[in-house]
């Protein structure tokens, strides 16, 4: 449908068009069109279709997920403990570990030291209020709030966090704290990384790498789906490891 209004030829243009929309557009004029969408599927005729009814400058899927990450989620900056480091490959960025229904955390790998994560406020707001629904792999203290400035004041502290309406402004500071995580917590977000791998691996340090392997064929058959054979990758970086420095096995 969405092709058809705009007589896009291809998938790939829809993509791009859309694309093009989110780098130009601002903050607010996202939110305005996600709102525009939610209610264009509350009130048509089938508001559970899975089409929807909502026509803009993007496609309503790919707004909806943009709509939902910025409206619905905290984002934190994570670095990884000294002698540790994130490995990147095609799914580092925006790769999600969550539970059936739901997501906690996407994650970004900006560098092999920083990772920005997004997390889910549904699934903040559930642990806050101590109703365990959902458990993450991660635990509950790796997530910091910024300190923030509003130039316009504050929202009101009666503002639901679901709201649409925004109160920044471009002239508004955010300090984000760096959390230090642990090479342990280090190796969880790699395993998720190396799960969502498709084709390329792209990595520092050979002895993170490996450890990294090696924690995530420990863990691979009870908590990921994919299950790749990681190997001969192993082996050939433990041979590598073992002729300048021995790694313990």
């Amino acid at each position: 449908m969405h092709m058809e209004h705009y007589k896009f030829s291809s998938v790939q243009t829809v993509w791009f068009e859309n694309l093009k929309w989110i780098i130009e557009a601002s903050g607010e004029d996202v939110l305005k069109e996600f709102e525009k969408a939610i209610i264009a599927r509350a009130e048509s005729a089938r508001p559970f279709a899975p089409i929807s009814p909502y026509r803009g400058p993007i496609h309503s899927s790919e707004l909806h997920d943009f709509g939902l990450l910025m409206g619905q989620t905290i984002a934190c900056v994570w670095q990884a403990e000294a002698r540790s480091e994130f490995i990147l490959s095609e799914g580092c960025f925006g790769a999600w570990e969550g539970a059936p229904g739901i997501w906690f955390h996407n994650f970004f790998i900006v560098s092999p030291r920083f990772a920005i994560v997004l997390v889910n406020r549904v699934y903040l707001s559930a642990r806050t209020e101590n109703k365990p629904s959902w458990t993450s792999m991660f635990g509950d203290k790796l997530h910091v709030f910024p300190e923030t400035v509003y130039k316009n004041g504050a929202p009101p502290m009666a503002l639901n966090q679901f709201s649409l309406q925004t109160f920044s402004t471009p002239d508004d500071v955010f300090k984000y704290k760096r959390i230090v995580i642990s090479k342990e917590d280090v190796y969880k977000v790699n395993a998720i990384l190396l799960d969502a791998r498709r084709e390329l691996l792209t990595y520092k340090s050979s002895a993170s790498l490996y450890k990294s392997l090696r924690y995530y064929d420990k863990v691979k058959k009870d908590k990921f789906h994919e299950c790749h054979d990681y190997s001969i990758l192993r082996r050939k970086l433990f041979a590598g490891l073992n002729r300048t420095h021995p790694v313990d096995q």
